[in-house]
């Protein structure tokens, strides 16, 4: 498989991300995360690629990491690294929607139990009391 084909694969997974392919013993990326890499740490864009040694990796990541900018390496062996916030943060939101959709929830039914029977508010109150 060539590399830009793994690089593509990693990109349709990780579109918000800046992937990174090793090769020998260097890093390559491609396409618009060529751009950001050259213009953030002043790499020379060649052929629609942008590479560094692996030696370079560690200030490549502090700077993505002091931009706030998500990123994926995979090495050679298919091991794979990442800072993906943009991720972990899509998940919490999902995961804040789903609790605010059950909440909504309960207390629609918590105001049609009380509607009906006033008496119902204390029940509620003392089983929410012991929880």
């Amino acid at each position: 498989m060539k590399l830009i084909d793994m690089y593509n694969g990693c990109k349709e997974q990780y579109p918000e991300a800046v992937v990174f392919i090793k090769s020998g013993k260097f890093y390559l990326t491609f396409d618009n995360d060529a751009f950001i890499i050259g213009y953030l740490l002043n790499y020379k864009k060649v052929n629609n690629k942008v590479g560094f040694p692996e030696s370079a990796k560690e200030k490549v990541v502090m700077e993505l990491n002091n931009k706030e900018i998500n990123y994926f390496f995979i090495d050679e062996d298919g091991k794979q690294y990442d800072n993906n916030q943009y991720y972990l943060c899509l998940k919490k939101a999902n995961e804040d929607i789903m609790v605010t959709n059950i909440a909504n929830s309960l207390v629609k039914t918590i105001k049609e139990k009380i509607t009906l029977d006033f008496d119902n508010y204390g029940k509620i109150k003392d089983f929410i009391n012991e929880l």
